[in-house]
């Protein structure tokens, strides 16, 4: 599959905001043979580009979402902190 740097670039923002990688598709103007294709590659195809976009927007947000739920139960926030808790035990797994 032959995508642009430009598609690339709308591949992690658009996953950015926590959408599959089958809306990602259609917003990107695919045919449904490369729609199936690219599910595929997100899923599956680590040595990818496409991979590689679609899994660091997730994480980006991931990352700001688990900074903010870090930073609201440091100043004690109740709902905020069994979230926390939950990261914490997690990370040591």
């Amino acid at each position: 599959m032959n995508l642009t740097n430009e598609q690339i670039l709308e591949i992690e923002e658009f996953s950015a905001a926590l959408m599959s990688a089958k809306e990602i598709a259609l917003m990107l103007g695919l045919n449904p043979e490369e729609r199936k294709e690219f599910e595929e590659v997100c899923k599956n195809h680590e040595s990818s580009e496409i991979f590689t976009a679609f899994h660091k927007g997730r994480l980006q947000t991931k990352y700001e979402l688990r900074k903010t739920v870090i930073k609201l139960a440091k100043h004690g926030s109740p709902a905020a902190e069994p979230i926390a808790d939950k990261y914490l035990r997690e990370q040591l797994i």
